[in-house]
């Protein structure tokens, strides 16, 4: 038996028991004592696996586990009649590294994971220690150290979370609940607070801030609410209206980001040569389409609603994208792009330069 398999087993009757005498162990895995005495000393320094040692008893358990936390864990199972089942099975060749998915995901998981731990506060705080030690766990290609292996893997491009202020709970909890929400909202546009009611249907996650789409009964309409932007949150008795989420995905995620519109329009940018293969890399809108021109460039058709976000996502292209259509878009971008240049214009006299 593979020390692999040998560690999901003595995790599947730690996680299912709150305590397990030495002696099954031997009896289930068949191997000798020193060599489970060895793996539950890697789980335990190399995984972070919080495994503790009864003396009295002669036995481990995990000092967080119970019941209700196995109940939500993956299940073991699975993972070890895979192994079984492909000893049985022909085997696809064997992976000796870890695509760029698979490292970015587990790597994001491990970090994030780490700094919801540092809060003490947090409802999964039970949890989080054999949850973490899980994701380490899957580290095991290339024959380096789990620990080693994160030492030298950096996700850089991962914001910090947003601290959502206390209304967040009290959204989330309304969602749960199916109950609607009487809220005081802040808009930058108009600089006014507004008592709204709101029936919460989806929270979404957007450039490291928290919204919640929700039908709001005071403009009878699908509205976006930026979670920081509500300043007080009351749940209220009366339950919410009733609208399923393939209809608020129709409406609020046909064009690209987050701000929406009734019509949908589609913008066709071009892209330089030597920006191509960048703009290949990022995802716009899941319906959008490219097209590799003879050139070496690269015509880019996406979806939109409202041109907000899309015209700040144009001018961080600079020159090396240009809208070609439709023609709102290029007159924003225009107008957009010489106040900007209106900023930088200005030129200091020659009495205010250094003598």
């Amino acid at each position: 038996m593979k020390s692999s398999m040998r560690r999901l087993i003595i995790d599947k009757l730690l996680t299912e028991k709150d305590f397990v005498p030495f002696e099954q162990f031997v009896s289930v895995l068949k191997v000798s004592e020193p060599t489970i005495k060895r793996d539950l000393r890697f789980m335990r320094e190399e995984l972070g696996a919080p495994i503790r040692y009864s003396r009295a008893r002669d036995g481990y358990f995990y000092s967080t586990a119970s019941r209700e936390v196995s109940t939500r864990r993956p299940k073991v199972e699975s993972k070890v009649q895979a192994i079984e089942n492909r000893r049985v099975t022909p085997r696809l060749a064997q992976k000796q590294w870890y695509s760029s998915d698979e490292l970015y995901v587990l790597t994001s998981a491990y970090d994030l994971l780490g700094a919801l731990e540092l809060d003490r506060t947090s409802a999964l705080s039970a949890e989080l220690a054999p949850l973490r030690a899980r994701v380490l766990g899957l580290f095991t290609l290339g024959g380096t150290k789990p620990r080693d292996l994160m030492r030298h893997v950096r996700i850089v491009n991962r914001g910090t979370p947003f601290r959502e202020p206390e209304t967040f709970e009290t959204i989330g909890c309304a969602l749960c609940e199916k109950r609607r929400v009487k809220i005081l909202y802040y808009s930058w546009h108009s600089d006014e607070h507004t008592d709204r009611e709101i029936s919460p249907l989806r929270l979404v996650h957007y450039r490291n801030r928290w919204y919640v789409d929700a039908f709001c009964h005071s403009t009878q309409a699908l509205k976006t609410f930026l979670i920081e932007n509500i300043k007080t949150a009351e749940i209220l008795p009366s339950g919410v209206k009733r609208m399923t989420l393939e209809s608020v995905a129709q409406e609020l995620d046909a064009g690209y980001g987050i701000f929406h519109g009734r019509q949908v329009v589609n913008a066709k940018l071009l892209f330089t040569e030597e920006a191509a293969r960048y703009a290949l890399r990022e995802s716009w809108h899941p319906k959008q389409r490219v097209e590799q021109l003879d050139d070496g460039s690269l015509m880019l058709s996406v979806p939109y609603t409202n041109p907000t976000e899309l015209v700040g996502e144009v001018l961080r292209w600079g020159s090396r994208v240009k809208v070609v259509e439709p023609e709102e878009l290029k007159v924003k971008v225009r107008d957009e792009a010489e106040r900007i240049a209106a900023l930088y214009s200005e030129r200091p006299t020659a009495g205010s330069q250094d003598q």
